[in-house]
């Protein structure tokens, strides 16, 4: 007996079925092993973020402005340099003013706890 388009047809499809439901087994178990193998989420500190080298950053910026604009007159460099200096400059700024306004929370709701609860209270400044 010869074997019809038909018998061809059902091979090619039983493959195809066979192929799809093992990258399926596949994907799910390589996701489960996955998951298994990352390291846990970092527990919050409660040492302080660390210090932020704005002469570094300033530097920095500089650079990827100069880099991507390319070539700068002398007086537009002096003017970039100023701005991205006083920009920084704001930003630390903003950032003592938020560690204040922690630090203002952190007493006030200090206030509506007890003595056993405060201690439980996670740090005045937040990273």
């Amino acid at each position: 007996m010869k074997p019809t388009f038909k018998d061809y047809l059902n091979i090619v499809l039983a493959l195809i079925a066979i192929f799809l439901c093992g990258y399926g087994i596949g994907f799910l178990l390589g996701e489960r092993k996955g998951q298994g193998n990352q390291p846990p989420p970092p527990a919050p500190s409660s040492q302080p973020a660390p210090i932020v080298d704005w002469e570094s950053w300033e530097r920095s910026t500089f650079q990827t402005i100069e880099g991507a604009i390319g070539e700068l007159t002398p007086e537009q460099r002096q003017s970039i340099r100023r701005e991205v200096s006083e920009t920084a400059k704001r930003i630390r700024t903003a950032r003592q003013s938020g560690r204040r306004e922690f630090q203002a929370l952190h007493q006030r709701l200090k206030q509506h706890l007890t003595p056993e609860q405060q201690t439980k209270l996670p740090g005045s400044s937040p990273n």
